[in-house]
């Protein structure tokens, strides 16, 4: 903590919100999205609950064009069980 009295209080971490972006295929289906849910929990440090941490969880709406001009979702990485 900064001995500076003009600095302010050091922000709560369980204030901020936590964005979480998935492919459809996982927001389509509950199972996948507890898991997600879970494994982000436990990440942050709370693998029981996730009572007073704001979830943020968007469908994912990016794509990017690789150098032979091919689309792709930017969320590529597979859930791995």
């Amino acid at each position: 903590m900064s001995n500076n009295p003009m600095a302010g209080p050091l922000p709560d971490p369980w204030l901020a919100a936590v964005n979480v972006t998935v492919p459809i295929s996982v927001a389509n289906d509950l199972d996948k999205m507890q898991g997600v849910i879970k494994d982000v929990m436990t990440q942050l440090g709370c693998p029981t609950c996730h009572s007073g941490r704001d979830l943020r969880i968007t469908i994912a709406r990016d794509f990017v064009v690789d150098p032979e001009g091919q689309v792709q979702p930017a969320v590529v990485a597979p859930l791995t069980r």
